[in-house]
Protein backbone atom coordinates (compact mmCIF):
# COMPACT_ATOMS: atom_id res chain seq x y z
CA UNK A 1 0.00 0.00 0.00
CA UNK A 2 1.18 3.47 -1.23
CA UNK A 3 0.21 6.35 1.12
CA UNK A 4 -0.11 9.26 -1.57
CA UNK A 5 0.98 12.47 0.77
CA UNK A 6 -2.18 14.49 2.39
CA UNK A 7 -0.67 17.35 3.10
CA UNK A 8 2.11 18.27 0.82
CA UNK A 9 1.53 21.95 -0.21
CA UNK A 10 -0.04 23.45 2.30
CA UNK A 11 1.99 21.81 5.50
CA UNK A 12 5.07 22.28 3.36
CA UNK A 13 6.06 22.45 -0.52
CA UNK A 14 4.80 20.72 -2.70
CA UNK A 15 7.46 20.78 -5.62
CA UNK A 16 10.31 18.80 -5.03
CA UNK A 17 13.18 21.10 -5.21
CA UNK A 18 11.72 24.26 -3.53
CA UNK A 19 10.99 21.14 -0.44
CA UNK A 20 14.39 20.18 -0.27
CA UNK A 21 16.18 23.37 -0.25
CA UNK A 22 13.70 24.79 2.61
CA UNK A 23 14.41 21.56 4.87
CA UNK A 24 17.97 21.86 3.88
CA UNK A 25 17.96 25.37 5.55
CA UNK A 26 15.97 24.11 8.18
CA UNK A 27 18.32 21.21 9.06
CA UNK A 28 21.18 23.23 9.76
CA UNK A 29 20.47 24.51 12.79
CA UNK A 30 20.49 22.62 16.58
CA UNK A 31 23.30 22.56 18.57
CA UNK A 32 22.60 18.96 19.40
CA UNK A 33 22.94 16.66 22.69
CA UNK A 34 25.30 16.34 25.56
CA UNK A 35 24.20 12.87 26.05
CA UNK A 36 23.63 9.60 24.03
CA UNK A 37 20.96 10.09 21.86
CA UNK A 38 17.92 7.54 22.07
CA UNK A 39 15.55 9.57 19.92
CA UNK A 40 14.01 12.99 19.44
CA UNK A 41 10.83 15.58 19.89
CA UNK A 42 9.67 17.59 16.75
CA UNK A 43 6.88 19.76 16.19
CA UNK A 44 4.45 19.01 13.47
CA UNK A 45 2.68 22.03 12.40
CA UNK A 46 3.48 23.68 9.05
CA UNK A 47 6.98 24.31 8.10
CA UNK A 48 6.65 28.35 8.14
CA UNK A 49 5.89 27.94 12.02
CA UNK A 50 7.66 24.96 13.20
CA UNK A 51 10.06 24.03 10.20
CA UNK A 52 12.94 25.68 12.57
CA UNK A 53 12.70 23.36 15.40
CA UNK A 54 12.13 20.37 13.52
CA UNK A 55 15.06 20.75 11.40
CA UNK A 56 16.91 21.40 14.49
CA UNK A 57 15.89 18.00 15.92
CA UNK A 58 16.20 16.35 12.65
CA UNK A 59 19.99 17.76 12.49
CA UNK A 60 21.17 15.54 15.56
CA UNK A 61 20.36 12.49 13.44
CA UNK A 62 22.75 13.49 10.83
CA UNK A 63 25.82 11.22 11.81
CA UNK A 64 24.18 8.22 13.88
CA UNK A 65 23.93 5.14 12.11
CA UNK A 66 20.04 3.70 12.12
CA UNK A 67 17.75 1.66 10.02
CA UNK A 68 14.46 2.28 11.40
CA UNK A 69 12.80 5.69 12.70
CA UNK A 70 10.08 5.12 15.02
CA UNK A 71 7.18 7.82 14.60
CA UNK A 72 5.39 7.98 17.64
CA UNK A 73 2.82 10.63 16.71
CA UNK A 74 -0.35 12.17 17.16
CA UNK A 75 -3.71 11.16 15.95
CA UNK A 76 -5.69 14.09 15.29
CA UNK A 77 -8.75 12.67 12.71
CA UNK A 78 -10.31 10.08 14.60
CA UNK A 79 -10.30 8.52 18.50
CA UNK A 80 -7.96 5.66 18.62
CA UNK A 81 -8.48 2.80 21.98
CA UNK A 82 -4.34 2.22 21.16
CA UNK A 83 -1.62 2.70 19.11
CA UNK A 84 -2.70 2.84 15.48
CA UNK A 85 -0.31 1.27 13.13
CA UNK A 86 0.50 1.65 8.82
CA UNK A 87 2.11 -1.58 8.59
CA UNK A 88 3.09 -2.27 5.16
CA UNK A 89 3.94 -0.74 2.08
CA UNK A 90 5.49 3.05 2.30
CA UNK A 91 4.86 6.48 2.55
CA UNK A 92 5.33 9.03 -0.56
CA UNK A 93 6.48 12.98 -0.56
CA UNK A 94 7.78 15.04 -2.89
CA UNK A 95 11.07 13.99 -2.45
CA UNK A 96 10.13 10.06 -3.01
CA UNK A 97 8.95 7.24 -0.97
CA UNK A 98 9.99 5.86 2.11
CA UNK A 99 9.41 2.04 3.18
CA UNK A 100 7.35 1.02 6.15
CA UNK A 101 9.80 -1.78 8.58
CA UNK A 102 7.12 -4.59 7.92
CA UNK A 103 9.05 -6.62 10.08
CA UNK A 104 9.12 -4.45 12.95
CA UNK A 105 5.45 -3.88 12.46
CA UNK A 106 4.51 -7.26 12.64
CA UNK A 107 6.08 -7.86 16.41
CA UNK A 108 4.45 -4.96 17.42
CA UNK A 109 0.65 -6.00 15.94
CA UNK A 110 1.46 -9.34 18.58
CA UNK A 111 0.36 -7.27 21.28
CA UNK A 112 -2.94 -7.04 20.28
CA UNK A 113 -4.35 -4.98 23.05
CA UNK A 114 -1.61 -2.07 22.57
CA UNK A 115 -1.28 -2.08 18.49
CA UNK A 116 -3.30 -2.23 15.86
CA UNK A 117 -3.19 -1.94 12.09
CA UNK A 118 -5.61 1.00 11.36
CA UNK A 119 -4.34 2.64 8.04
CA UNK A 120 -7.25 4.62 7.68
CA UNK A 121 -5.70 6.59 10.75
CA UNK A 122 -3.02 7.37 8.52
CA UNK A 123 -4.80 8.47 5.88
CA UNK A 124 -5.86 12.02 5.98
CA UNK A 125 -3.29 12.57 9.40
CA UNK A 126 -0.21 15.53 8.94
CA UNK A 127 1.79 14.43 11.97
CA UNK A 128 4.08 11.31 10.51
CA UNK A 129 3.83 12.91 7.12
CA UNK A 130 5.48 16.33 7.88
CA UNK A 131 8.36 14.39 9.70
CA UNK A 132 9.47 12.54 6.55
CA UNK A 133 10.55 15.28 4.58
CA UNK A 134 13.51 15.75 6.87
CA UNK A 135 14.38 12.15 7.49
CA UNK A 136 14.57 12.00 3.68
CA UNK A 137 16.95 14.69 3.30
CA UNK A 138 19.29 13.37 5.75
CA UNK A 139 18.93 9.48 4.66
CA UNK A 140 17.19 8.95 1.37
CA UNK A 141 15.53 6.08 1.05
CA UNK A 142 17.69 3.94 3.21
CA UNK A 143 15.89 4.07 6.75
CA UNK A 144 12.58 2.10 7.31
CA UNK A 145 9.89 4.13 9.21
CA UNK A 146 7.43 2.58 11.73
CA UNK A 147 4.30 4.93 11.96
CA UNK A 148 2.06 5.10 14.87
CA UNK A 149 -0.56 7.16 16.19
CA UNK A 150 -1.72 7.40 19.74
CA UNK A 151 -4.62 10.24 21.15
CA UNK A 152 -5.52 7.41 24.27
CA UNK A 153 -5.90 9.05 27.38
CA UNK A 154 -5.26 5.63 28.94
CA UNK A 155 -1.88 6.23 30.50
CA UNK A 156 -0.97 3.09 31.70
CA UNK A 157 -1.69 1.34 28.29
CA UNK A 158 0.15 4.26 26.15
CA UNK A 159 3.63 3.28 29.29
CA UNK A 160 3.43 -0.09 28.21
CA UNK A 161 2.86 0.19 24.61
CA UNK A 162 6.07 2.70 24.89
CA UNK A 163 7.77 0.05 26.83
CA UNK A 164 6.62 -2.20 23.81
CA UNK A 165 8.22 -0.04 21.31
CA UNK A 166 11.41 0.74 23.44
CA UNK A 167 12.37 -3.33 24.18
CA UNK A 168 11.76 -3.89 20.34
CA UNK A 169 14.03 -1.07 18.91
CA UNK A 170 16.46 -1.87 21.72
CA UNK A 171 17.48 -5.02 19.61
CA UNK A 172 17.36 -3.03 16.20
CA UNK A 173 19.29 -0.23 14.62
CA UNK A 174 16.67 1.93 15.81
CA UNK A 175 15.78 5.54 17.23
CA UNK A 176 12.17 7.33 17.51
CA UNK A 177 11.05 10.48 16.84
CA UNK A 178 7.66 12.05 18.89
CA UNK A 179 5.79 14.54 16.96
CA UNK A 180 3.85 16.57 19.10
CA UNK A 181 3.14 19.96 19.34
CA UNK A 182 2.26 21.98 22.68
CA UNK A 183 -0.39 24.58 23.52
CA UNK A 184 -3.07 25.57 21.13
CA UNK A 185 -4.92 28.81 21.17
CA UNK A 186 -4.09 30.05 24.42
CA UNK A 187 -2.26 33.82 24.35
CA UNK A 188 1.68 34.21 23.62
CA UNK A 189 2.61 34.72 27.28
CA UNK A 190 0.34 32.17 28.68
CA UNK A 191 1.59 29.56 25.91
CA UNK A 192 5.42 30.17 27.19
CA UNK A 193 4.73 30.00 30.79
CA UNK A 194 2.64 26.66 29.91
CA UNK A 195 4.88 25.33 27.10
CA UNK A 196 8.05 25.67 29.28
CA UNK A 197 6.37 24.11 32.30
CA UNK A 198 5.08 20.98 29.97
CA UNK A 199 8.68 21.04 28.74
CA UNK A 200 10.31 20.52 31.93
CA UNK A 201 7.44 18.37 33.32
CA UNK A 202 8.81 15.98 30.22
CA UNK A 203 12.55 16.29 31.52
CA UNK A 204 11.61 15.74 35.34
CA UNK A 205 9.16 12.61 34.00
CA UNK A 206 12.66 11.21 32.25
CA UNK A 207 14.91 11.97 35.15
CA UNK A 208 12.33 10.10 37.96
CA UNK A 209 11.64 7.29 35.29
CA UNK A 210 8.24 8.31 36.07
CA UNK A 211 6.16 8.83 32.80
CA UNK A 212 3.02 9.57 35.13
CA UNK A 213 4.78 13.01 36.08
CA UNK A 214 4.27 14.15 32.68
CA UNK A 215 0.32 13.22 32.52
CA UNK A 216 0.05 14.78 36.20
CA UNK A 217 1.90 18.02 34.90
CA UNK A 218 -0.26 18.49 31.93
CA UNK A 219 -3.89 17.58 34.14
CA UNK A 220 -2.47 20.06 36.40
CA UNK A 221 -1.50 23.06 34.02
CA UNK A 222 -4.69 21.91 31.85
CA UNK A 223 -7.05 22.56 34.90
CA UNK A 224 -5.30 25.84 35.64
CA UNK A 225 -5.54 27.14 31.77
CA UNK A 226 -8.44 26.08 30.66
CA UNK A 227 -10.59 29.29 29.95
CA UNK A 228 -7.47 30.25 27.77
CA UNK A 229 -6.41 27.33 25.88
CA UNK A 230 -7.50 23.54 24.21
CA UNK A 231 -4.87 21.68 25.41
CA UNK A 232 -1.53 22.07 27.07
CA UNK A 233 0.27 19.16 24.60
CA UNK A 234 -1.28 17.99 21.58
CA UNK A 235 0.73 14.96 21.67
CA UNK A 236 0.26 14.12 25.03
CA UNK A 237 -0.15 10.86 24.72
CA UNK A 238 2.63 10.87 21.56
CA UNK A 239 4.89 11.99 24.43
CA UNK A 240 3.83 9.79 26.92
CA UNK A 241 4.46 6.96 25.12
CA UNK A 242 7.57 8.54 23.77
CA UNK A 243 9.05 9.23 27.21
CA UNK A 244 8.13 5.27 28.28
CA UNK A 245 10.08 4.23 24.83
CA UNK A 246 13.04 6.53 26.15
CA UNK A 247 13.17 4.89 29.19
CA UNK A 248 12.87 1.85 28.59
CA UNK A 249 15.98 2.07 25.83
CA UNK A 250 18.46 3.37 28.68
CA UNK A 251 17.44 6.87 27.96
CA UNK A 252 17.35 9.09 31.32
CA UNK A 253 16.97 12.65 30.67
CA UNK A 254 15.45 15.48 28.24
CA UNK A 255 17.44 17.80 26.62
CA UNK A 256 15.38 21.23 25.20
CA UNK A 257 16.99 21.94 22.28
CA UNK A 258 14.61 24.64 20.78
CA UNK A 259 11.28 26.12 21.97
CA UNK A 260 9.19 29.25 20.10
CA UNK A 261 5.65 29.80 19.18
CA UNK A 262 3.75 31.00 16.07
CA UNK A 263 2.94 34.52 17.55
CA UNK A 264 7.08 34.60 17.53
CA UNK A 265 6.60 34.13 13.80
CA UNK A 266 3.39 35.92 12.27
CA UNK A 267 3.27 38.57 15.26
CA UNK A 268 -0.32 37.46 16.24
CA UNK A 269 -0.31 36.88 19.71
CA UNK A 270 -3.54 36.42 20.53
CA UNK A 271 -4.15 32.81 20.14
CA UNK A 272 -1.27 31.01 19.60
CA UNK A 273 0.29 27.24 18.91
CA UNK A 274 3.47 26.35 20.75
CA UNK A 275 6.37 24.03 19.58
CA UNK A 276 9.33 22.79 21.59
CA UNK A 277 11.98 20.14 20.29
CA UNK A 278 14.30 17.75 21.98
CA UNK A 279 16.87 15.26 22.68
CA UNK A 280 15.78 11.66 24.84
CA UNK A 281 19.46 11.05 26.18
CA UNK A 282 21.59 8.63 28.27
CA UNK A 283 23.31 11.62 29.98
CA UNK A 284 27.01 11.32 30.24
CA UNK A 285 26.45 11.63 34.65
CA UNK A 286 22.98 10.34 35.91
CA UNK A 287 21.05 13.88 36.09
CA UNK A 288 19.26 14.53 39.63
CA UNK A 289 15.82 14.37 39.72
CA UNK A 290 13.68 17.09 40.94
CA UNK A 291 13.59 21.24 40.52
CA UNK A 292 16.27 23.45 41.25
CA UNK A 293 15.19 26.53 43.08
CA UNK A 294 17.05 29.51 43.41
CA UNK A 295 17.28 31.83 46.71
CA UNK A 296 15.05 33.77 44.70
CA UNK A 297 12.42 31.63 43.87
CA UNK A 298 12.67 30.20 47.46
CA UNK A 299 12.14 33.48 48.83
CA UNK A 300 8.96 33.86 46.51
CA UNK A 301 7.14 30.93 47.85
CA UNK A 302 7.50 31.90 51.34
CA UNK A 303 6.19 35.09 50.61
CA UNK A 304 3.27 32.66 48.43
CA UNK A 305 2.82 31.00 51.74
CA UNK A 306 2.56 33.69 54.59
CA UNK A 307 0.45 35.73 51.82
CA UNK A 308 -1.50 32.64 51.99
CA UNK A 309 -2.10 32.37 55.65
CA UNK A 310 -2.61 36.69 55.90
CA UNK A 311 -5.22 36.19 52.94
CA UNK A 312 -7.02 33.60 55.28
CA UNK A 313 -6.66 35.80 58.31
CA UNK A 314 -9.10 38.70 56.35
CA UNK A 315 -11.43 36.46 54.00
CA UNK A 316 -11.79 33.12 55.86
CA UNK A 317 -10.53 32.06 52.13
CA UNK A 318 -7.51 29.69 50.64
CA UNK A 319 -6.32 31.81 47.77
CA UNK A 320 -5.21 29.86 44.37
CA UNK A 321 -2.22 30.69 43.01
CA UNK A 322 -1.80 31.58 39.24
CA UNK A 323 0.00 30.71 36.41
CA UNK A 324 4.01 31.38 37.56
CA UNK A 325 6.51 32.69 34.83
CA UNK A 326 9.14 29.74 36.85
CA UNK A 327 8.16 26.39 35.11
CA UNK A 328 9.36 25.09 38.39
CA UNK A 329 6.28 26.65 40.09
CA UNK A 330 4.12 24.77 37.95
CA UNK A 331 5.46 21.49 38.72
CA UNK A 332 3.93 18.85 40.56
CA UNK A 333 5.38 18.89 43.94
CA UNK A 334 4.81 17.19 47.48
CA UNK A 335 5.87 19.47 50.09
CA UNK A 336 5.22 20.63 53.95
CA UNK A 337 5.27 23.87 55.10
CA UNK A 338 6.35 24.18 59.03
CA UNK A 339 5.10 27.11 61.10
CA UNK A 340 7.48 27.70 64.64
CA UNK A 341 7.15 29.98 66.89
CA UNK A 342 9.71 31.02 69.48
CA UNK A 343 11.31 28.12 68.07
CA UNK A 344 8.44 25.59 69.06
CA UNK A 345 6.60 23.93 66.46
CA UNK A 346 3.52 25.90 65.95
CA UNK A 347 2.02 23.50 63.12
CA UNK A 348 2.52 21.50 60.01
CA UNK A 349 0.35 20.18 57.03
CA UNK A 350 1.63 18.44 53.78
CA UNK A 351 1.76 15.51 51.73
CA UNK A 352 3.84 13.31 50.75
CA UNK A 353 2.81 12.64 47.27
CA UNK A 354 2.09 15.33 44.76
CA UNK A 355 -1.52 16.79 44.65
CA UNK A 356 -0.67 20.36 43.09
CA UNK A 357 1.32 22.48 41.86
CA UNK A 358 4.78 23.46 44.13
CA UNK A 359 3.28 27.26 44.36
CA UNK A 360 -0.48 25.83 44.47
CA UNK A 361 1.06 23.45 47.57
CA UNK A 362 2.80 26.06 49.28
CA UNK A 363 -0.34 28.40 49.78
CA UNK A 364 -2.39 25.63 50.61
CA UNK A 365 -0.45 23.74 52.82
CA UNK A 366 1.02 26.95 55.24
CA UNK A 367 -2.75 27.53 54.92
CA UNK A 368 -3.72 24.17 56.14
CA UNK A 369 -0.40 24.38 59.14
CA UNK A 370 -2.38 27.52 60.89
CA UNK A 371 -5.68 26.99 60.76
CA UNK A 372 -5.95 22.63 60.60
CA UNK A 373 -3.37 20.80 62.42
CA UNK A 374 -5.49 19.16 64.65
CA UNK A 375 -2.65 19.68 67.53
CA UNK A 376 -3.20 23.24 67.89
CA UNK A 377 -5.51 26.25 67.82
CA UNK A 378 -5.98 28.55 64.91
CA UNK A 379 -2.96 30.92 64.05
CA UNK A 380 -3.91 34.71 64.81
CA UNK A 381 -2.98 37.75 63.64
CA UNK A 382 -0.85 38.81 66.50
CA UNK A 383 1.27 35.52 66.10
CA UNK A 384 1.42 35.57 62.60
CA UNK A 385 4.00 38.37 63.29
CA UNK A 386 6.40 36.28 65.35
CA UNK A 387 5.51 32.93 63.34
CA UNK A 388 8.53 31.56 61.51
CA UNK A 389 7.49 29.62 57.72
CA UNK A 390 9.65 26.48 56.61
CA UNK A 391 9.17 24.87 53.29
CA UNK A 392 10.28 21.41 52.56
CA UNK A 393 10.15 20.22 49.09
CA UNK A 394 10.77 16.14 49.24
CA UNK A 395 11.72 13.81 46.37
CA UNK A 396 9.86 10.99 45.16
CA UNK A 397 9.67 8.19 47.86
CA UNK A 398 11.39 5.11 48.02
CA UNK A 399 10.90 1.66 49.43
CA UNK A 400 13.77 0.18 51.33
CA UNK A 401 13.94 -3.61 52.44
CA UNK A 402 14.85 -2.55 56.21
CA UNK A 403 16.06 -0.09 58.46
CA UNK A 404 19.83 -0.27 57.46
CA UNK A 405 19.38 2.05 53.85
CA UNK A 406 17.74 4.59 56.01
CA UNK A 407 21.03 7.10 56.07
CA UNK A 408 20.93 9.17 59.50
CA UNK A 409 20.28 13.05 59.10
CA UNK A 410 19.54 12.66 55.64
CA UNK A 411 16.62 10.58 55.21
CA UNK A 412 13.10 11.52 56.01
CA UNK A 413 11.04 8.05 57.04
CA UNK A 414 7.32 7.28 56.10
CA UNK A 415 6.42 3.92 58.14
CA UNK A 416 3.42 2.05 56.98
CA UNK A 417 1.88 -1.04 58.64
CA UNK A 418 -1.93 -1.77 57.55
CA UNK A 419 -4.26 1.05 57.89
CA UNK A 420 -1.73 3.13 60.00
CA UNK A 421 1.18 5.33 59.04
CA UNK A 422 3.65 8.40 59.50
CA UNK A 423 6.22 10.38 58.87
CA UNK A 424 9.34 12.39 60.27
CA UNK A 425 10.65 14.90 57.67
CA UNK A 426 14.98 14.70 57.98
CA UNK A 427 14.79 17.80 59.69
CA UNK A 428 13.38 15.69 62.63
CA UNK A 429 16.78 13.95 62.93
CA UNK A 430 18.54 16.60 65.60
CA UNK A 431 15.93 15.73 68.21
CA UNK A 432 17.60 11.81 68.70
CA UNK A 433 20.71 10.90 69.40
CA UNK A 434 20.34 7.79 66.79
CA UNK A 435 18.41 6.13 64.94
CA UNK A 436 16.80 3.44 66.78
CA UNK A 437 15.43 6.65 68.87
CA UNK A 438 14.44 8.10 65.58
CA UNK A 439 12.56 5.30 64.24
CA UNK A 440 10.63 4.17 67.42
CA UNK A 441 9.25 7.25 68.79
CA UNK A 442 8.40 7.90 64.39
CA UNK A 443 6.48 4.08 64.80
CA UNK A 444 4.81 5.23 68.35
CA UNK A 445 4.58 8.87 68.18
CA UNK A 446 3.05 9.62 64.40
CA UNK A 447 2.02 6.36 63.31
CA UNK A 448 0.60 4.63 66.42
CA UNK A 449 2.51 1.24 66.10
CA UNK A 450 4.04 -0.58 68.90
CA UNK A 451 7.49 1.40 68.93
CA UNK A 452 9.91 -1.80 67.09
CA UNK A 453 7.85 -2.14 64.78
CA UNK A 454 10.08 -0.69 62.53
CA UNK A 455 11.88 -4.09 63.07
CA UNK A 456 9.28 -5.85 61.80
CA UNK A 457 9.47 -7.08 57.84
CA UNK A 458 5.79 -6.94 57.20
CA UNK A 459 6.33 -3.37 57.97
CA UNK A 460 7.12 -0.72 54.94
CA UNK A 461 9.44 1.79 55.26
CA UNK A 462 10.35 4.50 52.59
CA UNK A 463 12.56 7.13 52.76
CA UNK A 464 12.75 10.54 51.34
CA UNK A 465 15.06 13.88 50.95
CA UNK A 466 14.12 17.45 51.26
CA UNK A 467 14.97 20.51 50.19
CA UNK A 468 14.14 22.76 53.01
CA UNK A 469 14.00 26.36 53.47
CA UNK A 470 13.32 29.17 56.29
CA UNK A 471 12.44 32.84 56.65
CA UNK A 472 15.24 34.48 57.99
Amino acid sequence: MNRKPAVAGRFYEADAKALRACVSGYLSGGSGPSGSLKGILAPHAGYTFSGAAAGAAFAALRDIPFETLVIIATGHTMALKNGALFSSGSFETPLGAVEVDQEFCAELLKEKKLFADLPRAHAAEHAVEVQLPFLQALRGDTVKIVPVLFNSPDEALLEEAGCVLGRAMKGRRALFCVSSDLSHYPPGNIAEMSDRSVLLALRQAMRSATPAYFGLANSLLQDKCARYMDTTACGQAAMTAGAAAALEMGADDFELELYTHSGKISGDNQAVVGYGCGYYTKAKKKPEPGCELTKTMKEALLAIARSAIEFRLKSGKTPGQPLSAWPEFNQPAAIFVTLTLGGRLRGCIGSLEPRGTLADMAGAYAVAAAFEDPRFGAVTDRELEKIVLEISVLSPLALVPGPEQVKEGVHGVYVKKGGRSGTYLPQVWEHFANKEEFLSSLCLEKAGLAADAWKERSTALYVYTVEHFSEK
